[in-house]
Order: structure tokens, then C-alpha cells, then sequence
């Protein structure tokens, strides 16, 4: 998913948002996701793989595209990779 050898920039803005969702499962017809967290894309991972792993999947992150990725919305497997990435800041 991401380019190999391109950096990421982690403090660039991020939202953390949730779908509606009922009995686990997003609700897309229910509206937009709803914001849950504002803050840096380093933030933003750590603060979803905080969440149980039961529900991550109604979670997505908005940032803007980089380098290493083009596209402006990251899964929760997308998070989970950039938080196992080498020069993710541990703080």
C-alpha cells in the first residue's frame, strides 16, 4: 500500500472518524462518519489502535495524500502498517 523508501509525515493533519454503525457493522446510508479525534496523523493512528479491535473497523482516518500513500482516507489495516513502520514515533 505504501511506496517503499517514502517518508511519512507524521504530524500532518489528521481526523479520526467513525461510521454509524449497528450491531458492528457500518451504516453508510446513515450519513456521513462523524468526527472522533482532530489532531496529527501520528495521533490519530495511536489513538485508533487504542480502540478494541472488536469495533476498529468502523474507523477510517482523513489526512491529506503524501508521498509514500495517494490517497486521502486510511483503513484501520492501513493505520496498523504505518504504526508498525520503523520510524513511526513511538510518543
Amino acid at each position: 500500500m505504501f511506496r517503499e523508501g517514502s517518508p511519512i509525515v507524521y504530524d500532518a493533519p489528521a481526523e479520526l472518524k467513525k461510521w454509524p454503525s449497528l450491531k458492528g457493522e457500518r451504516l453508510k446510508d446513515r450519513g456521513p462518519p462523524y468526527l472522533v479525534y482532530n489532531g496529527t496523523l501520528a495521533e490519530c493512528v495511536r489513538q485508533l489502535m487504542a480502540k478494541p479491535i472488536k469495533g476498529i473497523s468502523l474507523y477510517d482516518i482523513m489526512t491529506r495524500p503524501q508521498p509514500a500513500f495517494n490517497q486521502t482516507v486510511l483503513s484501520p489495516g492501513d493505520a496498523a502498517e504505518i504504526a508498525m513502520r520503523k520510524d513511526f514515533p513511538k510518543d
